[in-house]
């Protein structure tokens, strides 16, 4: 009768853990943006600032999906956070691509492996909030 209380309010600390995740992807979406606008302005080559394109939109899924997982912990949402999930691999094989496609076509800078590297970590880290909230929804 007590493990029921204790479930919940495990479940509340980690929906404000996928709140500050929400929000760093939101952070790291900024900076993409910010990114994309020196490129514009000339501060950047399109080499140097395609990957933190690929890396902003990413993180804004990423946020979209944080959000949701919260949600799903929440409301003890199994199949919400299953979805979560699998969209979290669909991202990050559209990250993979996304990539890929960039370093064939317009090539990359060191500045753009930087790029590279914080959309694919960034990608990465998203599984940590999916999959704990699918975990933590999977037995209710």
């Amino acid at each position: 009768m007590t493990a029921a209380p204790t479930e919940r309010s495990g479940n509340t600390l980690l929906a404000v853990v996928g709140i500050v995740a929400a929000f760093a992807d939101g952070v790291v979406a900024w900076l993409g943006a910010t990114a994309w606008q020196s490129y514009r302005d000339g501060g950047l080559t399109i080499e140097q600032a395609a990957p933190f394109l690929v890396m902003a939109v990413s993180a804004a899924v990423g946020a979209l999906l944080a959000v949701l997982a919260m949600i799903a912990l929440l409301r003890r949402g199994r199949g919400l956070a299953r979805g979560t999930l699998n969209l979290t691999w669909l991202r990050l094989g559209a990250v993979f691509v996304a990539l890929m496609i960039i370093a064939l076509t317009v090539g990359v800078s060191a500045v753009g492996t930087v790029g590279m590297a914080l959309a694919v970590g960034d990608a990465f880290a998203g599984f940590v909030v999916t999959g704990v909230a699918t975990r933590r929804t999977r037995d209710g």
